[in-house]
This record gives C-alpha cells, sequence and structure tokens, in this order.
C-alpha cells in the first residue's frame, strides 16, 4: 500500500480530501496538521483532525509554530507548514504529499499574482508540483468550496470554519469576497481555460529565454530584447532559484545599461564589461589574530610557504593583527608612494562583487600591510616572511 501525507487543517477541503482518500483504501496516510495557535477556534480544528485520525487508526503529527516576526505571516506560514510537511514526509518514508487546495483557490490564486504583477513558473495552482524533492499533488482543483462542504455534510465528516476566511484583513480573502465568490462554475471553468493557455504562452516563452541565454550574448544584446525583463527573470532564476516582480525586473533591466552591482539581498546582479554576473552576497566578518596561526579560515589561508608577493613579515608590535574586506579610502604604503585600493581595483578590472569580498591585513595601530594582489607594505617586506597570505 502506497504511504503518503495529506496536509490537513481542519477545515471543508483538507477534511473532504482526507476522507476521500481514506475510503479508497489504497494508501497508508500520515496527516500534518500545524496549529498556529493565533486563533480561538485554532484548538478545535486539531482536535477535529485528531478524532478522524483516531478512528481511522491513522498516524498524524502535529507542528505548533511561533510568530516573533516582522513582515508577511502569510508568507511565513505558508513556508513553515511545508517544510514541517517534507519533514513527516521523511519521517514517514514517502515522497508524496496531497494538498486540498480546489477551484477557488485556483483562481484566486492567479487573481493575486496578476494584481502583484508577480512572474511565477505556474499562474494558479499547478496540479502537481515538487517542493525540496517533494511531490505535492492538488486532486481537488476541478471542485468548487461548496462543493466539498456539501461532501462534508453528505458523508457526516466534521469539519470547522475559519473565522479569519471571513473578514477582508487579507488580500486573498479580498479577492475571494469581492471576485470569486460571484462567479457560477460555468465562469470558474472558462477562467481555468484562460489560465491554461496562459500557462503554456508563457513557457514557450521561457524556452524561447533559456535558448538566448545558451548563446555567446551580451547585456546589451539582452536589454534590446522585446522581453527583457522575462529573460532576465530566467536567468535569475537559474541562479537565485527565486522570482522577481515584474516591476522590478524592468527597473533592474534600466539599471543594466550601465555598469552597475545590485544588491538582491542573498545575491548581487552586476554588469561588468558588458556581462552579466550573479553571485551569492559574502559578509566576511573580521578575524583578529593575536598570534600567528597557519591553518585555512574558509575565505583565506595563511601559511609558512607561498609566493613572493604572498609574503609579509609581521613584528610583535603589529599584534593583534586583523583581516577584514576592504573599505572606502583603504589605501597602502608602497615604495613609491601611496595607493588607494580603489585605483588597484580599476587597474586591474576587477569586477565589483569581488571588489566587496577583498580582503586586506592590518595592524593594530590601523594601517594596512598587505592586500593580496598587490604584497606587503615597504615597511613589512624581506627576504623571509613571516607568513603568506593564500586567497
Amino acid at each position: 500500500m502506497k504511504k503518503i501525507i495529506i496536509g490537513c487543517s481542519g477545515g471543508p477541503d483538507s477534511m473532504a480530501l482526507l476522507d476521500m482518500l481514506e475510503k479508497t483504501g489504497k494508501y497508508e496516510i500520515g496527516i500534518a496538521h500545524v496549529n498556529y495557535q493565533k486563533r480561538e477556534s485554532a484548538q478545535r480544528d486539531e482536535e477535529i483532525v485528531k478524532q478522524y485520525a483516531e478512528k481511522h487508526g491513522l498516524k498524524m503529527w502535529v507542528l505548533y509554530p511561533q510568530w516573533n516576526h516582522e513582515g508577511n505571516f502569510q508568507a511565513w506560514a505558508r513556508d513553515v507548514r511545508y517544510d514541517f510537511f517534507v519533514q513527516c514526509a521523511k519521517e514517514f518514508d514517502t515522497e508524496d504529499l496531497f494538498i486540498a487546495h480546489q477551484l477557488d483557490d485556483h483562481i484566486e490564486t492567479y487573481y493575486f499574482q496578476k494584481q502583484r504583477q508577480m512572474v511565477c513558473d505556474t499562474f494558479g495552482l499547478a496540479k502537481n508540483s515538487v517542493y525540496r524533492n517533494l511531490k505535492v499533488h492538488r486532486p481537488l482543483l476541478g471542485y468548487e468550496k461548496k462543493e466539498l462542504e456539501q461532501y462534508c455534510q453528505n458523508n457526516h465528516v466534521p469539519y470547522g470554519i475559519d473565522e479569519s476566511n471571513l473578514t477582508d484583513d487579507y488580500t486573498r480573502n479580498t479577492i475571494r469576497h469581492h471576485q470569486t465568490e460571484a462567479l457560477t462554475k460555468k465562469q470558474k471553468l472558462a477562467i481555468c481555460e484562460d489560465i491554461e493557455d496562459e500557462n503554456k504562452q508563457m513557457q514557450r516563452k521561457r524556452e524561447e529565454a533559456r535558448a538566448f541565454l545558451k548563446t555567446n550574448y551580451t547585456v546589451d544584446e539582452l536589454i534590446r530584447q522585446k522581453e527583457a525583463w522575462l529573460i532576465l527573470d530566467v536567468y535569475l532564476y537559474e541562479h537565485t532559484q527565486k522570482h522577481y516582480a515584474k516591476k522590478h525586473l524592468c527597473s533592474l533591466v534600466e539599471q543594466l545599461h550601465t555598469d552597475c552591482l545590485i544588491s538582491l539581498g542573498e545575491f548581487e546582479l552586476e554588469r561588468w564589461q558588458n556581462h552579466l554576473i550573479c553571485q551569492r552576497t559574502i559578509i566576511d566578518k573580521p578575524v583578529i589574530l593575536n598570534t600567528i596561526e597557519y591553518k585555512d579560515y574558509g575565505s583565506f589561508k595563511l601559511s609558512r610557504r607561498g609566493k613572493t608577493i604572498e609574503g609579509v613579515t609581521l613584528k610583535a608590535s603589529d599584534f593583534p593583527i586583523t583581516i577584514r574586506p576592504v573599505q572606502s579610502g583603504d589605501s597602502i604604503l608602497l615604495r613609491y608612494g601611496r595607493k588607494k585600493l580603489s585605483r588597484f581595483f580599476i587597474d586591474r578590472k576587477i569586477p565589483r562583487y569581488l571588489r566587496k569580498q577583498w580582503l586586506v591585513m592590518e595592524n593594530k595601530d590601523k594601517e594596512i600591510i598587505f592586500v593580496p594582489g598587490i604584497g606587503c607594505d615597504v615597511n613589512h617586506f624581506s627576504i623571509q616572511p613571516t607568513l603568506f597570505m593564500l586567497k
């Protein structure tokens, strides 16, 4: 018998799905329930699911996450929920998760995406998708919510109503109450056909974008494309596994008309010499050493051997030494005078994202005494260096 996990909130949709799949007799079912403890009826819903699980001898997991963040609660709750589903699936030794999204959810998601100008792999909800190697199935996309409520009533399946869904506090609720609830099922199915056509069209455009990105293109050629924002989205998704809003992507395209370095949070996007570079943002914390320790520090290594340009001769009066990322205004004193590191980066044509990661060594007097690629300052050179700093 095939093992599956069902995400069950205790509402009519998920209780109907749970009962439908349990009655098939085809599955060994595990139930995953998340109680956010944000409303009075949350405990009631948990009890509804627990009683069903006990009655049918089904394994059940319950999570009680704590919301102590700022920002979007629903986005946080979704991440917590799906990560919990992954954990339950591993424990249950299955790769299949069933979720009770239905027809109204499908259309509301589509309207929500359009309203936010979101760029997605799929408009609306995919019948089958993958989350961290977990196969997500949505078999109820052809049912209206009221049909699932009727199923529960006809089959004496208990369920709870989430009172937070009755308000307009969330954007999705507003869409539901003022757009989707007034639609007939025939109208909803017609919208589904439009969503499917739009998904096919978007898939074709993404394939064309991927083909363009496989060529020896320049940034100038990219930004001249009719839908440069979409090509940039495909490029960024390949590097970050994230989609960005169309408005944001159009802004990025405008910025890419000249050399620039753009922060994307965990990642950085750079135009450098007519090429695109996307790298994860690296924040190196200063390393303070009271004595020499020859070892690998991750972003650099201190060694007893190396090339002449990698060597520096330290004195007791230099300690403690600090190895830190470069800062604006940094310079080093060389035989022919003081050299600004900004000039060194320009002369060597070093991309901006690498400049931010470049390290320097300074002594206790805050004098920079060594820079990778330049070497040591005039006061710390000898034919027998104390150590070699390797990148």
